[in-house]
C-alpha cells in the first residue's frame, strides 16, 4: 500500500503541471495544436525526471515506460481536454484543493486518473519492484474528438497483451456497447414565399452524444390567428416572424432518458401549427418514430443480459427553406449485429430521407472469467474492501483500440461525475484509492 500522505503530495504537484496547460485541440499548430503539444511534452519531461523510459511519437502521443520482459502491459489515458466553458467558481487551469475535492479541467477526464496511474507506477518503481513485463503509460492527445492521436500512435508502436484505461468508473467496464452515429437528411426543393405559415429555421443540439438542451424554430406567420407555445422559454415576435425559444437540460447520449429533450419540446409542440406539407411531414415522422428512447418505433430496439438495453439519442436538428437534418446517436448491446441493425434502420425509413452514417465503432465484451478481468477485480477488491462485479456501459473509452482491455476506474460509482462540466473535480480519497488499487493491478499482473 502507498504511504497516502506522501503519494498525494506527488500526485497534485505533478498534476498540477498538467492541469495549468489548456490542452484543448486548437487548429494553430499540427497535429492538434500547441497546448495539446506542451501537455505532452510535459508528461514527458515529468517522466525522464523520474528515471522513466520516455518516447514520443511524432506528437501524436506517446509513453512513459518501466519494467523488463517481451510481453506489454499497456495503460491507456489522454491529455486532451474539452473546452473550459462557462460557469467556474475556481481557474479552470488551476488545481484548486477545497474540502477534499482536486478542481480543474481535467481532473476527472482525463489527467487525474492518468496520474494516478502513473504515481502507482513510480512508487513500485522506486520500491525496486522490476515487472517481468513492461508496464507502458500511453498518454493520447485527440481523444475528445476523433481518436487520431491514439489511432496514428499505434501504427508506429505495439500493441499490448493486456491493458486498461483509468477513464470510467470503478469496479471492470468489461463491456462498452456499439456506438453508432447516423444522420437523416431530407431536401426540401419548394418556394413558400405564398404561404402563410411556415418554418425558416429550426435548429438544436450540437453533438450526437449530448441530450440538447436548447432549440430555436424562426417562424413566418401571416396568418390572422395567433400561435400559441406553451412550453417554450420564451417567444420574440418583430412584425411577421416568430422566433421560439425551448429549454431541456443536458445529459450524456448514452444515458438520454436522464436528459429533457428540448428538440422533442419543439417538435410536440409545433404538431398543431399548419404547416407546408413537407414540413408538417417531417415533424410528423420525428414525432413518431424518435419520439422514444429505445428505437422501438425504428425497430430497431433490443437488449442483452451482459449490456442491457439499446438507446437512441436525438441530438441534432438544423433546418431551412431547403434542407432538414437530423442527427441521432444509437448505443447497441454487445450481441446486436450491426449489419442487421442497418438493415432494420434502413427498412424503416420513408424515401424522402437519405440515410448517411458518420462514425460507427463496435462493442467490446471480455467475460467475467477472463484473466485480466480476474487481476483486476482482484485489485479492486483487495483494496476497497468491496464487493461488486464487472459492469458495462454506453460510453467510449480507449479500451476499444486495444486488442485486449477494459475500463477501469479511476472514480467510483457513488462519485459525482463532473467530467465536461464547470467546476470539474475529483475527490481526493478517490485518487488516493486509485493509485492503490493501480499499484496492485500492476503488480499482480506483472510479476
Amino acid at each position: 500500500m502507498s504511504n497516502n500522505y506522501a503519494a498525494m503530495s506527488e500526485f497534485v504537484k505533478r498534476l498540477n503541471r498538467l492541469i495549468r496547460i489548456p490542452s484543448v485541440y486548437r487548429e494553430d499548430e499540427p497535429p492538434f495544436g500547441k497546448d495539446v503539444r506542451r501537455a505532452l511534452h510535459e508528461l514527458l519531461e515529468i517522466g525522464k525526471e523520474d528515471g522513466f523510459t520516455i518516447k514520443n511519437v511524432d506528437d501524436y502521443a506517446g509513453h512513459v515506460e518501466f519494467g523488463e520482459g517481451e510481453k506489454l502491459f499497456g495503460i491507456l489515458a489522454h491529455l486532451d481536454v474539452v473546452p473550459d466553458g462557462s460557469g467556474w467558481s475556481v481557474p479552470p487551469f488551476e488545481l484548486t484543493e477545497k474540502d477534499g475535492k482536486l478542481f480543474g479541467r481535467g481532473v476527472q477526464d482525463d489527467k487525474g486518473p492518468l496520474m494516478a496511474a502513473y504515481i502507482a507506477m513510480k512508487e513500485l518503481k522506486e520500491e525496486g519492484f522490476v515487472p517481468r513485463k513492461r508496464v507502458r503509460l500511453i498518454a493520447g492527445t485527440d481523444e475528445e474528438r476523433e481518436w487520431k492521436g491514439i489511432d496514428y500512435y499505434f501504427t508506429k508502436e505495439e500493441m499490448p497483451e493486456f491493458g486498461f484505461t483509468p477513464d470510467a468508473v470503478f469496479p471492470v467496464i468489461h463491456a462498452e456497447k456499439g456506438l453508432w452515429d447516423i444522420h437523416l437528411a431530407r431536401d426540401i426543393s419548394e418556394d413558400f414565399a405564398s404561404e402563410t405559415t411556415y418554418i425558416e429555421t429550426i435548429s438544436g443540439g450540437s453533438r450526437l452524444n449530448m441530450v440538447p438542451e436548447a432549440a430555436e424554430v424562426t417562424i413566418i406567420h401571416r396568418g390572422e390567428e395567433a400561435l400559441t407555445f406553451p412550453e417554450a422559454e420564451r417567444i420574440c415576435r418583430n412584425g411577421e416572424k416568430l422566433t421560439v425559444v425551448f429549454a431541456g437540460s443536458s445529459a450524456h447520449g448514452s444515458t438520454p432518458d436522464r436528459g429533457v429533450n428540448a428538440i422533442k419540446k419543439a417538435l410536440k409542440s409545433l404538431a398543431g401549427v399548419s404547416l407546408p406539407a413537407p414540413q408538417k411531414e417531417m415533424i410528423e415522422w420525428m414525432n413518431t418514430y424518435l419520439s422514444d428512447s429505445t428505437g422501438k418505433e425504428l425497430g430497431i430496439d433490443s437488449k442483452d443480459e451482459v449490456s442491457g438495453a439499446l438507446t437512441l439519442n436525438f441530438g441534432t436538428l438544423h433546418g431551412n427553406e431547403e434542407k432538414w437534418e437530423i442527427g441521432l446517436n444509437i448505443r447497441y448491446p454487445v450481441t446486436e449485429s450491426y449489419a442487421e441493425l442497418i438493415n432494420k434502420m434502413k427498412d424503416s425509413l420513408p424515401g424522402w430521407l437519405a440515410f448517411k452514417e458518420t462514425d460507427h465503432m463496435s462493442s467490446i465484451y471480455l467475460p467475467e472469467d477472463h484473466a485480466g478481468i480476474q487481476t483486476l477485480m482482484q485489485a479492486y477488491r483487495s483494496v476497497s474492501g468491496r464487493k461488486e462485479k464487472p459492469e458495462a456501459i454506453g460510453g467510449a473509452t480507449y479500451a476499444r483500440v486495444l486488442k485486449t482491455g477494459v475500463a477501469f476506474g479511476a472514480v467510483f460509482p457513488e462519485s459525482p461525475d463532473t467530467a465536461h462540466q464547470a467546476d470539474e473535480m475529483v475527490l481526493q480519497e478517490d485518487m488516493r484509492k486509485a493509485i492503490d488499487i493501480y499499484k496492485q493491478a500492476i503488480f499482480t499482473w506483472t510479476r
